[in-house]
């Protein structure tokens, strides 16, 4: 068993050395898999895998969610959210890194996606930070540990995934990772606190609350899409695809009414989402036979078995997968490890007992902390690009905010109340 996974693992890991798409990587480990394998891995057995990586309803929630978050960041609703957030935190100390933070909280409620919140809210707050004087690292890293609560607030494209292979459902997700992305946004805002403190960092003049409301009511449209999406959710009215479905659509149609974006700028957003939805789709499908090969080796049972040696505490289980996801995102990236990893480790959570929906958010969380580890980091390289510093430097700044969010990471393992209390009570569990 051991080496039919070695020569798996170790042809994935060598074509990503090489510098090829996670899918192909993928590819060729199944392949390479079955050229060594060949009786275990029938061609139809492969063909059916790839069609079930994708074959399931639900799946449709992700181009929908990537279509909203396109949507609105094409028709202004960016520039909207940095009025609005300055003309409530500016006049704080380090006020433009605490408005980064409170753009990236309501941004996550609205694209489900780290990448798509850093490119959105760096492309405006970097430049305004820069202008303000604070560094440019600095500046980097804090859009770049904001963005990470993308994946937190629902709506979210990683607990799409995650429900697929877990058969868990996609609403309890989305309520559970409500509270720890608020506390993301709380701890990342006592770490900027202390920062601009220290460094005296400024502060815009306040602009009354006259003007602070206009200025938050201007952004009414937007705010009001993650409210509709929880509502949705929460009151059972339709599925998770349809609620995207339906926030596509009232996305498109505020922002033509406003006239905010032209039918052609709604093509090209439509556009830009199937090519990410196709992006994450790709790898899903390929997974699909990957996971089977992964089942048929009964990888996952002898996984549980030898943690199970180690301990029968659901704790410390659940905090030994989550320093292993933390060590595998320094050099895969999320997407790699939430698909081919995290469902190796289904069959140990459930025989100690752990909550499916606990173990998910932390999952989550783990594996999108690799956007801000080197070498790996694609955060740290988005960033400091816009920011047009050096990588070294950003990662540097990202130190205190790493801390931080470690620190919350621990906290949601030993507190698993901090995921389900949520979705427990509106359930009436």
């Amino acid at each position: 068993m051991l080496g039919e996974f070695a020569v798996l693992l170790g042809a994935m890991l060598a074509a990503m050395a090489l510098g090829m798409p996670v899918f192909l990587c993928l590819m060729l480990a199944i392949l390479a898999y079955g050229a060594a394998y060949w009786p275990k891995v029938p061609l139809e057995i492969a063909a059916q895998g790839f069609l079930q990586g994708v074959d399931n309803y639900g799946l449709l929630a992700i181009p929908f969610f990537f279509l909203v978050g396109e949507i609105l960041n094409a028709g202004g609703l960016g520039r909207r959210l940095v009025n609005a957030a300055t003309a409530v935190a500016g006049h704080i100390r380090g006020g433009l890194s605490h408005v980064n933070v409170l753009v990236s909280m309501v941004f996550a409620g609205i694209s489900g996606s780290a990448i798509a919140d850093a490119s959105a809210v760096g492309s405006l707050m970097i430049p305004a930070m820069k202008r303000s004087g604070y560094p440019g690292p600095y500046a980097a890293a804090i859009t770049a540990a904001a963005a990470t609560i993308g994946p937190i607030i629902p709506p979210s494209i990683p607990f799409v995934l995650y429900a697929f292979f877990s058969q868990t459902s996609v609403s309890d997700l989305f309520l559970a990772g409500i509270v720890p992305g608020v506390l993301m946004g709380a701890f990342l805002l006592a770490a900027s606190f202390l920062i601009a403190r220290r460094r005296g960092y400024p502060a815009s003049q306040w602009v009354g609350w006259r003007a602070a409301m206009k200025a938050v009511v201007d952004t009414a449209p937007a705010l009001v899409l993650p409210i509709l999406v929880i509502a949705g959710i929460v009151a059972g009215v339709a599925t998770v695809t349809e609620i995207g479905a339906l926030a596509a659509v009232y996305a498109a149609a505020v922002s033509l009414i406003n006239r905010e974006i032209t039918l052609r700028g709604l093509w090209q957003a439509t556009c830009r989402a199937g090519m990410e939805s196709c992006r994450v789709l790709i790898v899903l499908s390929v997974a699909g036979a990957f996971m089977w090969i992964i089942g048929n080796m009964n990888l996952a049972r002898g996984l549980a078995e030898g943690l199970m040696r180690v301990s029968s505490e659901p704790t410390t289980i659940l905090a030994l997968i989550a320093i292993f996801l933390l060590i595998a995102g320094c050099f895969l990236d999320p997407v790699t490890i939430l698909l081919v990893f995290v469902p190796m480790f289904m069959p140990a959570i459930r025989l100690v007992g752990i909550d499916p929906i606990h173990f998910g958010v932390v999952a989550v969380f783990a594996t999108t902390f690799g956007l801000l580890t080197p070498p790996v980091g694609f955060l740290i390289y988005l960033t400091a690009a816009q920011a047009q510093a050096s990588s070294t430097a950003v990662v540097r700044e990202l130190m205190v905010f790493i801390v931080a969010l470690a620190v919350l990471l621990v906290l949601l393992v030993l507190f698993p109340a901090l995921s389900t209390a949520l979705p427990n009570a509106i359930a009436g569990r």
